[in-house]
């Protein structure tokens, strides 16, 4: 899965990186704490990060592919993210190094026109990580918030655009 020449023009690549804490052995955990990486010991959580919007507020963490000087590839765009969204604390181990799932939106127009972007929307293209140690620590301006989400919390965190866009993920895990 990859982007073609066409959608290039009109979709921003973005790399996502959906990190992913299997069932754990735990006696200390507080089931109720979003924060806590030993929460719900018995089962896979997931990462998610919260923007400061009101709109499509959480999400996988995730970002630009830039080409400036040379394209980043998926990987490095995901942990750079990752590193930016999350800060360095957090360590992963990529589990594939191409796409497992793309999910492709438009921007609304008035964010076009107003932002002057170059492109009508995202291609959004996701990996898996799993998470080996650390927490997320947001820097309070580009990430407000996270929680380590169960796959049934996932959709009352998410908007219901997201949610549908990104269920494809946990058919493949």
């Amino acid at each position: 899965m990859s982007i073609n020449s066409d959608e290039k023009t009109l979709y921003r690549p973005v790399a996502a990186i959906a990190v992913v804490r299997n069932p754990i052995k735990s006696q200390d955990f507080e089931q109720s704490d979003f924060h806590s990486i030993s929460r719900q010991p018995d089962q896979t959580l997931y990462l998610f990060v919260k923007k400061p919007r009101t709109d499509h507020a959480w999400q996988f963490p995730q970002g630009g592919i830039k080409f400036k000087k040379r394209k980043e590839t998926l990987k490095e765009a995901a942990l750079r993210e990752l590193s930016e969204e999350c800060g360095s604390d957090l360590q992963v181990k990529i589990l594939e190094q191409e796409p497992f799932h793309i999910y492709q939106y438009d921007f609304p127009s008035d964010f076009v026109q107003k932002k002057k972007r170059n492109y009508k929307g995202a291609q959004v293209q996701f990996i898996r990580a799993e998470w080996i140690s650390g927490q997320c620590q947001p820097d309070g301006k580009e990430i407000v918030d996270f929680a380590w989400l169960t796959r049934d919390e996932i959709l009352h965190f998410v908007s219901t655009e997201y949610g549908n866009g990104i269920m494809p993920l946990f058919k493949s895990s």
